[in-house]
C-alpha cells in the first residue's frame, strides 16, 4: 500500500528527466592552448623575418662621398668654355636624350663647326661629353659604381693628369693625333670626352685634358 506523501504532494509516475551532463572543458582548454601558442609562435617568426627584411630597404654601404647631383648633358660647358676648342663658328646640341634611373643619370652633348668650317676655312672639330652620376644602391655606393664603370669601359686606358680629377684615363688617340679621348672621375661622377681638332698643328691631347680640368671642375663642390 502507498504511502501518502506529505501535503501538498503531487505524485509523479512517469520517468525521471535525465539530469544535466557536465561539460568536459579538459580537451577544450587544451586546444585553445595549442592554437594559442600556434599563433604567438607564428607572430613572433613573421616578426623576425619581417624585420629582418626591412632592414634591406636601406642602403648597407658609405654614401657619404656620393654627390647628390652634377652637372650633366649641354650643362657640363658653356659656350664660352668650349669656343676657343672649336675654330670658327660653333653649334651645340644635345647627341642623345638625357636618360636617368634609381642607378645613374646620364647626359651627352656636342660642340662643333660641321655647318661652318668649310666656308669659314678652318678644319673641321667637334667636343663631345658624355656625363654619369652614379648613385648608391643597397650592394655598393655611387663611388664604387663609377669605380666600375671605368674599369669596364676603360680597362687599359692609360693615366693622365687632369687637375681636380681623382681618376683620369686616355681611352684612345688618332695616329694623326688630331683626335683622342679621356675618361676623368670625381667621386661618383664620370666624364668621357672625345675632341677632333683638324687644325694643323694643335696639340689635341694637352688641349683636351685641359678641357678635361674645366669639366671636372664644375663637380667639384664650392667651398
Amino acid at each position: 500500500m502507498t504511502q501518502p506523501g506529505p501535503p501538498g504532494y503531487q505524485p509523479y509516475w512517469g520517468p525521471r528527466p535525465p539530469l544535466p551532463r557536465k561539460r568536459k572543458t579538459g580537451p577544450l582548454i587544451a586546444v585553445l592552448a595549442i592554437v594559442l601558442v600556434v599563433v604567438v609562435g607564428g607572430g613572433g617568426v613573421l616578426l623576425y623575418f619581417g624585420l629582418r627584411d626591412s632592414g634591406k630597404d636601406s642602403p648597407r654601404v658609405d654614401a657619404s662621398q656620393d654627390l647628390a647631383k652634377a652637372p650633366g648633358g649641354c650643362a657640363v660647358l658653356t659656350e664660352d668654355e668650349v669656343a676657343p676648342y672649336i675654330p670658327g663658328r660653333m653649334a651645340y646640341e644635345p647627341v642623345s636624350g638625357n636618360t636617368s634611373s634609381d642607378r645613374s643619370e646620364q647626359g651627352q652633348c656636342s660642340w662643333n663647326n660641321n655647318d661652318h668650317y668649310l666656308k669659314d676655312k678652318v678644319g673641321a672639330a667637334f667636343v663631345i661629353v658624355t656625363s654619369y652620376v652614379f648613385h648608391a644602391t643597397r650592394e655598393k655606393s655611387g663611388v664604387d659604381a663609377a669605380k666600375e664603370h671605368l674599369k669596364r669601359r676603360v680597362p687599359a686606358g692609360a693615366e693622365v693628369g687632369v687637375p681636380g680629377a681623382e681618376d683620369a684615363r686616355l681611352v684612345a688617340q688618332s695616329k694623326l693625333g688630331n683626335q683622342a679621348k679621356v675618361a676623368v672621375r670625381y667621386r661618383n661622377v664620370v666624364y668621357h670626352l672625345d675632341y677632333l681638332n683638324k687644325t694643323e698643328g694643335v696639340q689635341v691631347k694637352s688641349r683636351l685634358t685641359a678641357l678635361a680640368a674645366i669639366v671636372v671642375g664644375k663637380a667639384v663642390p664650392k667651398g
